[in-house]
């Protein structure tokens, strides 16, 4: 950009001598003030062309940001549908977890109360079966709250697994930009 006015700056130099020597004939006069015209000329010349160029390149530069811009959108679309999901495979991978965890404990409590309390249930309740009916039920009507409290201890748990592996990931990603920036 520089080179464009430096032809500029001359002239203006040149045209400030002849300022001072104002002694010129009229002839010299007249000849050197076609010159500063036509290199006045010449320069609005270059300014136009220097806009058009400008203007075309703005023209690029403003399709690419719309181009840019459509495409972020859609990124954070696409973001916004994949944590979605990671949510729900969460949310799914804690289900499964409780469920399991919910299943050995009913088969550990049916154990235990096998083996444990329906002697006691027969020796003090004289083998009545209601009695025994009833302690089995409330085992299988306590599964469903306990797999409740477990699902959301177990998401909770993941939830915070997730979030020390991001910030692992954002403290990784920071060093990795301070030790690329430093070089």
């Amino acid at each position: 950009m520089e080179k464009i006015y430096i032809k500029e700056v001359n002239e203006l130099q040149r045209a400030k001598q002849i300022a001072e020597k104002l002694d010129l004939h009229e002839h010299n006069l007249k000849e050197e003030y076609k010159r500063l015209l036509l290199n006045f000329e010449e320069s609005i010349g270059q300014m136009r062309l220097i806009t058009k160029v400008s203007d075309k390149i703005q023209k690029k530069l403003d399709k690419a940001n719309a181009a840019l811009d459509q495409k972020n959108k859609e990124l954070d679309a696409k973001n916004q549908e994949l944590q979605r999901t990671i949510n729900e495979l969460t949310q799914a991978r804690a289900g499964r977890t409780a469920t399991t965890i919910v299943l050995f404990l009913a088969v550990v409590l049916f154990l235990v109360e096998e083996i444990l309390i329906e002697p006691i249930i027969e020796t003090r309740f004289e083998g009545n079966q209601w009695t025994s009916i009833g302690s089995k039920l409330l085992i299988v009507i306590l599964l469903k709250p306990l797999e409740s409290v477990l699902e959301n201890i177990v998401l909770s748990f993941l939830h915070k697994r997730l979030k020390k592996q991001k910030a692992s990931q954002l403290v990784e990603q920071s060093t990795a930009l301070t030790a690329h920036d430093e070089e």
